[in-house]
């Protein structure tokens, strides 16, 4: 009884040190558009982030900020991982950039990110590499509320910062350069490729664009159960020599 009542005060003691350490995560972003030959959508490298409330990539009905704004364009991530490296080790906890090349219709990409109690949400973002301002990704999803395994399915949206001609020379997919036909939206879901200027029909999706697996590493043993058992361990003996 000393043993179990030792245990339970050590552990009870530790438990919220434990609750608030990092916890890795296991993040799977898959493409979900056509993979029929010049169909569907390739995706920009992606940026992911973990972080606090005080920090927003991006939110439905409100304007783009430039580091969107072009990843939406151009598929350029430069400006967004500019904007969010000073705030890691306050804002933000976590930044991940994979891959270095599109990631290709039907096509998947693993990473691991790390988060805690302070910095619990997860945003990301990446183009729809053939539209004029089309991109996906997560809004400030709460980590530390999930269980197990747990699916998200993405929708396009239209990052409302330029205009959706689908002509030559304004989008990156048609080459001619990648010019610009300013539009001072918002953020509004996107209303796909309608096929009537340059860009073929083909190009065209049906929601959801993407697909987000989330699930939290195996964690490796922690200082609580060690400790806890280092104290259980002493106090069995200690009833045993009693007995005896």
């Amino acid at each position: 009884m000393v043993a179990g009542a030792i245990f339970a005060i050590f552990t009870a003691a530790l438990a919220p040190k434990a609750e608030a350490q990092t916890r890795i995560y296991n993040i799977t972003l898959t493409n979900l558009t056509s993979t029929a030959p010049n169909s569907g959508q390739p995706f920009s490298p992606p940026v992911f982030a973990t972080h606090d409330n005080t920090v927003d990539l991006w939110t439905l009905g409100s304007a783009a900020s430039l580091g969107i704004e072009r990843i939406a364009e151009a598929g350029n991530r430069t400006v967004l991982v500019s904007d969010l490296q000073p705030l890691v080790g306050a804002g933000v906890l976590n930044l991940v950039t994979p891959l270095s090349s599109p990631l290709p219709q039907g096509g998947a990409v693993t990473i691991q990110i790390a988060a805690d109690a302070a910095h619990p949400f997860l945003s990301s973002a990446f183009m729809l590499g053939w539209t004029n301002d089309g991109f996906s990704g997560q809004d400030s999803i709460d980590l530390f509320s999930l269980t197990g395994t747990t699916v998200f399915d993405l929708m396009g949206y239209d990052a409302g910062t330029e205009i959706n001609n689908e002509r030559t020379g304004f989008l990156g997919a048609l080459g001619g350069g990648n010019g610009r036909d300013p539009e001072n939206g918002v953020i509004t879901v996107h209303t796909g490729i309608r096929g009537d200027v340059d860009a073929p029909a083909s190009w065209n999706w049906t929601n959801p664009v993407a697909r987000i697996s989330i699930s939290v590493a195996a964690p490796e043993p922690s200082s609580v159960g060690l400790i806890a058992l280092g104290l259980f361990v002493p106090a069995g003996m200690l009833r045993r020599r009693r007995k005896a």
